[in-house]
């Protein structure tokens, strides 16, 4: 419909508008995701050491019942924060949900043409290669977004380990059983799930992969 050689400069000015926009917005989306899950885990972190040293006193002559008084400080303040960082992983899911929903939806669709072309052109090295590299952009892609799922994933299930680790056994009744509160909780661990469906993990990316696979293959042997 248009004159290649033509047209050629508006074109590719065109073609090259649209790459850079899409490249700066992708970055500028999986910039700020990132952000967002490395804070998220910070959170968690922080509560970990909090739980770990909810018995450690800086001063050794305090006598035993202000170590009481402070590790029931310290458990009810950890269950705060714990409360907090739930809220924000839940933030962050209502604000990424739909977004990522559509990405990955769209990726599959684009990762099953690109796989198809790679394997129609394996013997013309010069149609590979640009595929080849779109391909592999996408794959890394997807799989950094599933594995900042996965690490939040990751750092709400190592709470119930440092509740676990903490001194509880020298902790008063009252601080114990909120510990059992938290520790109780945190045994489901907090997940990103796009459109409240399917959640943001590894098993996540090897169902990408796989679904991918399949719709090139089948494509293949249309």
């Amino acid at each position: 419909m248009v004159d290649l050689d033509t047209y050629y400069v508006p074109i590719f000015i065109h073609s090259a508008i649209c790459d850079f926009s899409y490249t700066v917005l992708l970055v500028v989306f999986d910039v700020l995701y990132l952000t967002l899950v490395e804070y998220c885990c910070g959170l968690f972190a922080a509560l970990r050491y909090r739980l770990e040293t909810a018995l450690v006193l800086k001063n050794d002559r305090l006598t035993m019942t202000t170590a009481k008084d402070k590790s029931y400080a310290n458990i009810a303040y950890s269950i705060r924060r714990h409360t907090e960082t739930m809220q924000f992983v839940a933030v962050i899911e209502s604000v990424y949900s739909l977004p990522l929903f559509i990405h990955i939806g769209l990726t599959v669709l684009i990762l099953s043409v690109l796989g198809y072309q790679v394997i129609t052109n394996t013997e013309n090295i010069n149609r590979l290669l640009k595929p080849t590299a779109y391909l592999n952009g996408l794959l890394i892609n997807v799989f950094f977004e599933n594995w900042q799922g996965q690490k939040i994933i990751d750092s709400s299930e190592k709470v119930f380990k440092s509740a676990y680790n903490s001194e509880w056994y020298n902790m008063p009744i009252a601080a114990r059983k909120l510990l059992i509160m938290m520790m109780i909780r945190s045994e489901r661990p907090s997940i990103l799930r796009m459109s409240k469906i399917i959640v943001l993990s590894y098993v996540t990316f090897n169902t990408v992969l796989r679904t991918s696979s399949s719709y090139f293959m089948l494509l293949r042997s249309l």
